[in-house]
């Protein structure tokens, strides 16, 4: 049974409350928050000065979050350009912020970024008791976009920033991201923990109007463990709730949460009734991904009450929004429904095509795996279209020998014919038998790969992830610099591997990594991570077309981040400076050149002993590939590559 996991909740806050729910905050007005929109416009038109008019242009734009987005970034963009002529750095912010969010909700994530760092910057240096909220506004983001470690490392920073000032109810709230982050990779234990341990705290507190996140991850997470009696009790503890504090988002989401509580408990009705409810609000307000939550949940019951057809609309309605909104579990979800619903009608190409397709979205781990599974069902299904060939040519051939015989003899054709009958009927029970078992055993292996896809998908997207991770929570313990190093050099290297697998999932090609987009994803990611100014050090490429295989980009990746975290640790000293970097085919060999204009190198290259430049000669060696350094006007490193793997 496919179940929908409520990923995102977004709440903006009671004007007047400085603590924000899950996720995100937003400062506190100037005016009250039971204004309306009529009466704000109204104000607008007596030519209010500022800070009057910056402040009210803020209101609006919160006003019109819950209705109009569109109305919300636009009224939002307002108050930031006005807030940007006064000395008002808490308005200036806070209206940053309200137009991050506005960002968030229409998935526009570079924009979102931006300003949130924005408003975090602001606050570093105007507003410290506001930095945790900013810092969890970006770990919201990031986890929207799936990117768990970044998310994971905002959270961390701003329960530390809580606990320092004694925050009790941030640091639940930040408990209830932190938990939502466990459910998503699949520890629910953990992630149940923290979940508890942030209820007790908000209800000790009286935060009830907070309890709702709370509830609601709650209820997903007692779903997916198919325990459908407990995520029942949370889903209507936040319906009610959610009714209590006129929060219609989440009153929306408690709706498809209990459909597929409900769709567990048998009851398809109630649950097709709840969410018809959910979807009917979340398309009056254009949002998406919680619209696409909703068809999710109404093509399972549609598939669940052999609804085919119905199931097979919702669930391509579902497939074209998805192709905007760009959720990876989401569409391998749907795709295996619609791989149910074409089976369960005998329709076994459409069937065998949406489930290649759902293959198309697993991480290169398990590439071979999921090659020779799909293989087994090509040769299956090309074996029966054969078989039907063959029968029909032998019925065809049949059918010329009965009209030769009837010209000759007709008491040898009513014999002929007699006996072709009955081998007629012989072939075609076999046809029927053997088709059947055919069909028997696609259909099994359907259901069988869907198993695997899941399991499977839990456990491998987030290996790397959680290996990072670790490395970067256990550098904050270590003291010793030269140590912390190691690790945070160690963390880089492990990066680019994941890098090259992300490359890989997000792609059709399951095979190979596209250079351009690779090496300029892990040049910007290394400036990241060594806070490298791009407006002072400048990097350029020139690298052709080329998709390689991944036992060729994964020591490339490694030796190029090895190169490009030399350049950046010691080329410039003062800050400022260039780099190239070229990746051509040239004659049968791939070319890899790496140049800065730095201070270069006065040690002879053959005399280092670094564990980088050990690296690096051993992966030279895996590529048969000779490198060269030359220190003349800064450093120049090139790999001539002559065993390699290319792709069309």
């Amino acid at each position: 049974m496919y179940l929908v996991i409520v990923l995102t909740f977004l709440f903006y806050p009671n004007r007047m409350n400085h603590y924000c729910i899950i996720i995100l905050w937003l400062s506190p007005s100037v005016l009250s928050a039971q204004s309306t929109v009529d009466s704000l416009n109204q104000a607008l038109k007596t030519n209010l000065e500022n800070p009057e008019k910056a402040y009210t242009l803020d209101e609006l734009s919160y006003q019109w979050f819950y209705d109009d987005l569109d109305s919300s970034l636009f009224y939002g963009k307002m108050a930031f350009k006005e807030f940007s002529k006064l000395d008002d750095p808490k308005g200036l912010s806070q209206a940053a912020t309200s137009v991050a969010i506005a960002y968030h909700y229409m998935n526009n994530w570079d924009s979102a970024e931006f300003y949130h760092k924005q408003a975090l910057t602001i606050r570093k240096e105007n507003e410290l008791d506001r930095v945790a909220s900013s810092l969890n506004n970006l770990g919201v983001m990031f986890m929207d976009q799936e990117d768990y470690e970044e998310a994971t490392n905002y959270y961390i920073q701003a329960m530390e920033v809580r606990q320092q000032s004694n925050d009790t109810i941030g640091v639940a709230l930040t408990k209830t991201n932190l938990g939502l982050i466990f459910k998503k990779q699949g520890n629910y234990n953990k992630a149940l923990d923290y979940y508890n341990d942030a209820i007790a705290s908000l209800e000790k507190n009286k935060q009830y109007r907070y309890l709702e996140v709370a509830f609601l991850n709650m209820g997903a997470i007692y779903n997916t463990l198919e325990k459908y009696d407990s995520a029942a009790l949370y889903n209507n503890r936040l319906r009610i709730l959610a009714q209590k504090n006129s929060s219609k988002r989440n009153l929306a989401k408690s709706y498809v949460n209990l459909a597929n509580s409900y769709q567990g408990l048998g009851l398809l009705d109630s649950s097709l009734y709840y969410a018809t409810l959910g979807l009917e609000f979340f398309e009056s307000r254009n949002d998406t991904l919680n619209i696409a939550n909703a068809l999710l949940s109404i093509a399972q019951n549609q598939l669940e009450s052999k609804n085919f057809e119905r199931a097979i609309s919702s669930s391509k309605k579902l497939e074209e929004l998805n192709n905007f909104i760009g959720n990876k579990e989401m569409a391998i979800e749907n795709k295996l429904i619609l791989a149910n619903a074409y089976a369960a009608l005998n329709d076994y190409e459409n069937a065998y095509i949406w489930l290649e397709n759902s293959f198309y979205q697993k991480d290169s781990f398990l590439t071979k795996s999921l090659n020779e599974t799909i293989s087994d069902l090509t040769f299956k299904y090309e074996t029966e279209q054969k078989e039907r060939e063959i029968s029909e040519l032998k019925i065809a051939n049949q059918d010329a020998i009965i009209a030769e015989q009837q010209a000759a003899n007709q008491r040898n054709l009513l014999l002929f014919l007699a006996g072709f009958l009955i081998l007629a009927a012989i072939l075609l029970f076999v046809l029927l038998r053997t088709k059947a078992k055919s069909n028997t055993l696609i259909a099994k292996s359907l259901n069988e790969k869907e198993t695997l896809l899941k399991e499977i998908h839990h456990r491998v997207k987030n290996n790397l992830q959680v290996i990072s991770s670790l490395l970067s929570l256990q550098s904050r313990f270590i003291e010793d610099e030269s140590a912390q190093a190691l690790v945070n050099e160690g963390q880089n290297r492990v990066k680019s591997m994941a890098l090259i697998h992300q490359k890989l999932y997000q792609k059709d090609n399951l095979m190979g990594v596209e250079a351009l987009d690779y090496i300029q994803n892990l040049t910007n990611t290394l400036q990241s991570a060594y806070g490298i100014n791009s407006d002072k050090v400048k990097v350029s490429y020139d690298i052709d077309n080329l998709i390689l295989d991944v036992d060729t980009m994964i020591p490339i990746g490694l030796i190029l981040n090895e190169l490009i975290s030399n350049s950046f640790k010691h080329a410039f000293p003062s800050g400022e400076g260039s780099m190239q970097i070229e990746f051509k085919e040239n004659q049968h060999k791939l070319l890899l050149t790496v140049t800065d204009n730095g201070v270069g190198h006065t040690t002879d290259i053959n005399e280092l002993d670094s564990f980088g430049m050990r690296m690096i000669k051993s992966l030279s060696r895996k590529l048969e590939a000779t490198i060269d350094f030359n220190f003349s006007k800064g450093t120049k490193a090139s790999l001539t590559i002559e065993s390699y793997k290319l792709y069309n």
